[in-house]
């Protein structure tokens, strides 16, 4: 009855927009309340420092693709396919 109701008049634009808006809301209490029992055990502090570095540099790899952009195959790829 209610999706009747939305539909005719033409509400599922500002529906949805609620629906976000108020998941959105829940996630950011979810994050809040979460830190919160973090920082008050020790366990998650310990966690927390762990997870933020604590000062230290973190190395940063990026993946490439192993493939040349020509399309041919690599030179160890082509040895495998003569035997």
């Amino acid at each position: 009855m209610g999706a009747y109701i939305i539909h005719q008049l033409n509400l599922w634009g500002p529906v949805m927009r609620m629906v976000e808006a108020a998941s959105h809301q829940a996630l950011e209490e979810g994050k809040r309340r979460l830190r919160e029992f973090l920082e008050s055990s020790d366990a998650g502090r310990q966690a927390i420092a762990m997870s933020t570095g604590a000062g230290k540099h973190r190395e940063e790899y990026e993946m490439s693709d192993l493939r040349p952009m020509n399309g041919t195959k690599p030179a160890l790829e082509k040895e495998e396919d003569d035997l």
